[in-house]
């Protein structure tokens, strides 16, 4: 599987637990959002059902890119963190055998 399939996942994963889940946490991306778009007024509440349901969509959409771009970011971190230790490790001679 590529990352970028897999970071997707992950991003679908944490909204599906924003959703179910016991924890605010995960939907923070698309909250703020919600917030900068409406306000702390109840605009939101005063759109039609078609109107709340593509802002639903669009919320779904932002936590999902969000926390896979987070997920992207921490991937290539990792990767580039264990390659710079390897890096390290082969020009020290660390590990190699000395006979």
């Amino acid at each position: 599987m590529s990352r970028g399939f897999v970071c997707s996942l992950a991003g679908v994963a944490l909204t599906i637990l924003a959703w179910y889940g016991p924890w605010a946490w995960p939907a923070w991306p698309a909250f703020t959002v919600l917030h900068i778009v409406f306000g702390s007024g109840g605009g939101y509440h005063d759109l039609d059902p078609a109107g709340r349901g593509a802002v639903i969509v669009a919320l779904i959409i932002v936590n999902v890119a969000f926390w896979g771009a987070v997920v992207f970011v921490l991937w290539v971190a990792a990767q580039r963190a264990g390659r710079d230790r390897l890096r390290v490790t082969n020009r020290t001679g660390a590990g190699m055998d000395s006979s």
